[in-house]
């Protein structure tokens, strides 16, 4: 199984490598791609603090070697979709290719799982129409223009939303729920022996 992981410059740090380690974890293969980028082209990541600002404070996160050339991805290999946050999707909500991606896997009703400042993408998509979703507060008004309902959670908390084929979330600290909706809607049962 492939899932398909958007990334940009100023991605968020732990939205980035803990799907990718937790898909792993299950045997899929994770590809990882930025438009305009190539197999081995680095992304900077970023490490957003929750800190008692008004926002969000920014330090330099770890540098990610893109595991895939975005101009050679088939679709039709992929059985799901990561859309992290971070700084990425200010800009790449403005680039069409990424919006064609993001409408592909709710044209074919595919697994989903955006993240924080992710959803600014699927709402310049126009895939949030009729949906509802979790997104970082500073969102609210991407989602609800992109047509969609916003789920208010508090951004620390570890709530999750999940609406058809749509997994989302307020931000980071909800990444182990999140990845655990994400895998169910993938098919995949995880169970422990006593």
């Amino acid at each position: 199984m492939k899932v398909l992981i958007l990334s940009g410059d100023y991605v968020e740090d732990y939205e980035l490598f803990a799907p990718i380690k937790a898909l792993e974890m299950l045997d899929v293969d994770v590809h990882v791609v930025c438009p305009d980028k190539k197999s081995g082209d680095i992304v900077q990541t970023a490490v957003h603090y929750f800190d008692g600002w008004q926002t969000h404070s920014e330090n330099i996160g770890h540098p990610f070697e893109l595991t895939h050339t975005f101009a050679d991805i088939k679709l039709d290999e992929y059985a799901g979709l990561v859309v992290p946050g971070g700084r990425f999707p200010e800009y790449q909500r403005n680039d069409q290719r990424v919006l064609d991606v993001v409408k592909f896997f709710f044209d074919k009703n595919l697994p989903v799982a955006a993240l924080c400042h992710g959803l600014q993408i699927l709402a310049a998509a126009g895939v949030l129409k009729g949906r509802s979703c979790s997104a970082v507060h500073t969102c609210k008004l991407d989602v609800i223009a992109g047509g969609g309902t916003y789920v208010d959670f508090h951004m620390l908390s570890k709530n999750v939303h999940v609406d058809g084929n749509l997994v989302s979330a307020p931000a980071y600290p909800a990444i182990g729920v999140w990845m655990r909706e994400f895998i169910k809607l993938l098919g995949f049962k995880v169970q422990f022996s006593s």
